[in-house]
């Protein structure tokens, strides 16, 4: 348009800010990484409703109801873990509705979410809002490695609690080399020692930071430079984990924990070509394709020749690739293999024994947030970098202008992209659109990962082990007042006998399903003359007991001994002592095995009575009040009612056996035949 004079009038229009981030949404980066998240947790959700309550599960579970709470409990080294946050939320979770999967579902996905989201915002922090950050995330968010500690809770309470104190550490971390503000060295410590509560691998948090700081400021400060900065934190650091370690072999020897087990040397060669060769590459790739054999916390990684070699080729060409592309790849995959060599490799052969260790999946799954951020430092340079002996540029003391605020600020120019901060900042890896390659190859990483998942799923336990509890769960509900419910054996289908005989007895295992007095009931059996027990279904069924046994002559009645049945049977943990009688009436009899004296009247109008017994070498001795004589009568020749005896015609107490033995569902005649009565 023209003015007044003639000539050419502008007119500038200042657009609302919403407006000035179209068509470039200003958080569509966010809004992408959400979506990435939320597909994720898709995918978990999925395996966790396969899954259920098992191993290590029951066992926690059984012990929160049936332990008192205390540093005993919380401290206690459960097959080398020590871990007493999980053992908090464990209880915690039981507290509020005892083997609820929803509940405990619920909780896996939050860490899970919480972990992603950590992982997110170190990303941002290094490399600002770059496409190309949701790379590494979607590895992280879909990698095969996390299926087995997805869906087995006793793993998930150990390990995502571990992600994402490892994450928020380096978030922390990250921070402090910007900024040199003591309060992230703080809260590095904080995270690092609320790691420790859960999973002493976070011991390694420390190195993992001091490897990560080098890796970051080797390129301006050279590697001894890197190395010496914040070496008090490095000081501190070590004497947290110093005296963690110190606790944690106390703790270990007060339990009678695991020890260490240095393997042979062709175990231990056969391990590592097993778990390097086959494992590890197979899993990082996205795959494998073939779960087996099937274990009661889902199969093992069984991978094929074909998917190891394919495998490696896409391995060697990723690092290759990368460390053609960029030298600051090669620090960072050598970080990522000393991790997997050191924590998953070493470790774990060191702590843990047999052949099969090498094909589970769970044990790379602590390193994957590690792998990630090297996989991200791989293909992109972080915000921070300079070269070595570069100046800092003008104005700025400390900092380098293309880093973002220290509190990782969207409207820093570093967050908002390279162009901002100037083409300068960043002298790869800075694009603002992914490269050509990147997209399929996260296609194809997540499309293999979904069908490795859609494979392991139907291993998990969910329909076995939700049948047996909810029919143990019902059959408690509907059970009378007179029954007692002695223990039985979890089947091994669900708690395999490599843990402790009493985590394996239902008495523990299935006593939180019940409340109040039948709680007692299931946790401490006591005297009852109709027994029920367990069976491998979970339903409550009459119970014979199985094991040793003494019964009197040709049928007949066991001698008394001055006033005594004396049965040389041993007692075991979780077994029931079970006696046949025939009384003419009620009478009172003390039962005793080791130090521990029951009081049971047996009643004229049933033949047999139950009871618990605590574990004793023997024997089991049945005796009758004192000045009572065996035909029920005192030895001033009354009867109980307060008649006289006559020549002996009363029947007596006739006690035909004494049974000791495990309680096991009841064969239809019910006899005292084969050990079982």
């Amino acid at each position: 348009m023209t003015g007044t004079g003639g000539g050419p009038v502008e007119v500038e229009l200042r657009l609302p800010a919403w407006a000035r981030g179209v068509p470039r949404l200003r958080h569509g980066l966010t809004a992408a990484a959400l979506l990435l998240v939320a597909a994720g947790l898709v995918l978990k959700g999925w395996l966790l409703s396969r899954s259920y309550f098992v191993e290590d599960d029951i066992v926690f579970v059984g012990r929160a109801v049936t332990e008192p709470f205390g540093w005993a409990h919380l401290l206690r080294v459960h097959i080398g873990h020590l871990m007493p946050g999980a053992l908090a939320l464990v209880r915690a979770l039981t507290a509020i509705s005892p083997y609820d999967w929803g509940l405990v579902s619920a909780v896996v996905l939050a860490l899970s979410a919480a972990a992603a989201l950590a992982l997110y915002r170190l990303l941002r922090l290094l490399f600002g809002a770059r496409p190309m950050v949701l790379v590494p995330l979607a590895f992280f968010l879909f990698s095969p490695a996390n299926f087995q500690a997805t869906a087995w809770f006793a793993a998930a309470i150990n390990l995502l609690p571990l992600h994402v104190a490892m994450l928020m550490a380096m978030c922390s971390q990250v921070l402090l080399v910007r900024t040199g503000r003591v309060r992230h060295a703080v809260a590095g410590l904080a995270w690092t020692c609320a790691g420790l509560l859960f999973f002493e691998k976070a011991v390694l948090i420390p190195p993992v930071l001091f490897l990560l700081t080098v890796v970051l400021l080797a390129g301006e400060h050279g590697v001894l430079g890197a190395a010496r900065r914040h070496l008090g934190l490095w000081l501190v650091h070590a004497a947290v984990a110093g005296a963690y370690l110190a606790g944690y072999l106390a703790a270990t020897g007060r339990s009678g924990g695991q020890g260490i087990a240095f393997p042979g040397f062709y175990t231990a060669v056969d391990y590592a070509a097993t778990f390097f060769g086959g494992t590890v590459p197979t899993l990082l790739v996205g795959g494998p394709l073939t779960w087996e054999p099937v274990l009661s916390t889902g199969a093992l990684a069984g991978h094929r020749p074909v998917e190891i070699a394919v495998a490696w080729l896409a391995l060697a060409a990723v690092v290759a690739g990368t460390c053609r592309a960029r030298r600051a790849a090669v620090p960072a995959w050598l970080l990522a293999g000393g991790y997997l060599l050191v924590a998953d490799g070493l470790l774990i052969m060191i702590v843990r024994s047999g052949p099969w260790r090498a094909f589970e999946s769970r044990y790379i799954a602590d390193a994957l947030p590690l792998l990630t951020v090297c996989l991200a430092l791989a293909l992109m340079t972080w915000r921070g970098a300079k070269a070595r002996g570069a100046a800092s540029p003008a104005g700025s003391a400390t900092a380098n202008p293309a880093a973002p605020s220290p509190e990782g600020d969207a409207s820093d120019p570093a967050v908002q992209g390279p162009e901002a901060a100037g083409p300068a900042a960043v002298p790869d890896g800075g694009a603002r659109t992914l490269p050509v390659y990147a997209v399929p190859a996260a296609c194809a990483y997540v499309a293999l990962a979904l069908v490795s998942a859609s494979v392991f799923g139907p291993t998990l336990p969910g329909r076995t082990g939700r049948a047996y509890f909810d029919a143990a769960r019902a059959d408690l509900a509907a059970l009378g007042p007179e029954p007692g419910v002695y223990p039985a054996m979890v089947p091994e289908r669900l708690l395999f006998p490599w843990q402790s005989l009493p985590d394996r007895l239902t008495s523990r295992a299935l006593a939180p399903l019940a409340r109040g007095a039948l709680r007692e009931r299931v946790a401490h059996p006591g005297v009852a003359y109709d027994a029920v027990t367990f069976d491998d279904r979970g339903h409550l069924v009459p119970a014979a007991v199985l094991g040793g046994f003494v019964t009197g002559e040709d049928g007949g009645c066991l001698p008394w001994r001055g006033g005594a049945v004396t049965a040389d049977l041993a007692v075991h943990e979780g077994n029931v002592v079970r006696l046949h009688y025939d009384v003419p009436r009620d009478t009172r009899v003390t039962v005793t095995v080791g130090e521990r004296r029951t009081e049971v009247t047996l009643r004229a109008d049933r033949e047999r009575v139950h009871l618990a017994a605590a574990p004793a070498p023997g024997p089991v001795r049945v005796t009758l009040p004192d000045g009572t004589l065996p035909d029920g009568s005192r030895r001033d020749g009354a009867l109980p009612d307060g008649t006289r005896r006559d020549g002996g015609r009363e029947s007596g107490v006739c006690l035909r056996a004494v049974v000791v033995g495990a309680a096991v569902p009841e064969r239809p005649e019910g006899a005292v035949d084969g050990g079982a009565g």
